[in-house]
């Protein structure tokens, strides 16, 4: 079998260079990860320190697989080791409000399971862990697109273990 011809090479490389992210800048994503912890149909969720509640979760750094962020985010909010056990759908949010230059947001999910329930809590980001079972989040202070999540994603995350 013949390989590519100079021409064919010479359409790749027009190709590549003219999806080239300098060349044709498309959208500022930041990437985060959450993990779903459940049992007992009850969802463990962390307060931060400005007083709003959530997911084990943040950042993906640079380099880091989703995976990775969000072991890396378990043992760093809560001071043990945890396992993924799958993924569930992500979430995206574009024009972010108060984006300087429209940024999107993608958040990726996974089931998760705790090697210990004995936390050491990061105090400079966590203030609290508790379980919660559905609707009991109903008067906890939640930003508003997380509020919106889990209302709409509760009984995904506890009716099912993975993706």
């Amino acid at each position: 079998m013949a390989g590519p011809t100079p021409a064919r090479r010479g359409d790749l490389e027009a190709a590549l260079e003219a999806r080239h992210p300098d060349r044709f800048r498309k959208h500022t994503l930041m990437l985060a990860v959450a993990g779903v912890v459940a049992e007992e149909g009850r969802l463990l969720l962390l307060r931060d320190t400005h007083g709003f509640w959530a997911g084990v979760g943040g950042w993906i750094e640079a380099g880091e697989s989703p995976e990775e962020a969000l072991l890396r985010e378990v043992r760093e909010e809560l001071g043990v080791s945890g396992r993924i056990t799958g993924a569930f759908r992500p979430f995206i949010a574009w024009d972010v409000p108060n984006s300087s230059d429209g940024a999107g947001f993608l958040l990726m999910f996974f089931g998760l399971e705790l090697e210990s329930r004995e936390f050491s809590l990061q105090q400079s980001e966590v203030a609290e862990a508790r379980w919660f079972g559905p609707g009991e989040w109903a008067d906890a202070p939640m930003l508003p697109y997380v509020k919106a999540l889990f209302d709409e994603r509760v009984a995904e995350w506890l009716g099912q273990r993975q993706a």
